[in-house]
């Protein structure tokens, strides 16, 4: 990549996370970037298309940084683990980059709706892998419907992210072992599910 366009996408990375699309101002970017505007409508031909260009940027640096294919396999709850733990860490590396995902997931610029859509299928997909495979080990009630009990694994799953989100925040530098507690939590609750709590 040249040099001056990167130097321009990643001063646009900060801009616009930092005040938005509507808010970001191109001369800010100019004086940080050490540019003229002149150049920045040379590489990027207009306002929004920078901004594309910088969720672009951005998105393609987190599937570089946080690959899907080195998720952990055939564990649900350390796949739930693994992913809290890389967004944190990509968020603390990366704060800029992780804030404008963030924004461009809740209003995706419509020439790169696509690709985010993509991107987090993706990450939808393996989620539901390995859901799948929790209902294959198991038979229902024939009084339960799939879509419920669906509903309550990924509910499980949610909370125990929430759980190692917190959990990581105050301890940035945790292993994956000493997050094991959060595992047999998981599987605890599900057996709990599976058996039901109350005393017939």
């Amino acid at each position: 990549m040249d040099d001056k366009r990167d130097k321009i996408l990643k001063v646009a990375v900060e801009e616009f996370a930092e005040h938005g699309y509507k808010a970001a101002s191109t001369n800010q970017i100019c004086e940080v970037a050490g540019v003229s505007k002149g150049l920045i409508f040379h590489y990027f031909g207009s306002k929004e298309k920078l901004y594309t260009a910088a969720v672009e940027y951005s998105i393609d640096l987190a599937m570089v940084e946080v690959p899907v294919s080195e998720m952990p396999v055939g564990d649900f709850v350390q796949m739930a683990i693994w992913s809290t733990k890389q967004k944190l860490d990509f968020s603390k590396k990366y704060p800029a980059v992780f804030q404008l995902i963030m924004q461009s997931f809740a209003s995706p610029p419509p020439e790169i709706a696509e690709k985010l859509a993509s991107y987090y299928a993706e990450l939808m997909n393996i989620q539901d892998i390995y859901v799948n495979q929790i209902f294959e080990n198991i038979t229902l009630r024939a009084d339960v419907a799939y879509e419920d009990a669906h509903d309550v694994v990924v509910g499980l799953f949610e909370y125990t992210i929430k759980l190692a989100t917190e959990y990581m925040q105050g301890h940035p530098d945790a292993t994956m072992e000493e997050m094991q507690p959060l595992g047999d939590k998981f599987m605890n609750m599900m057996a709990i599910v599976e058996r039901g709590m109350v005393e017939k």
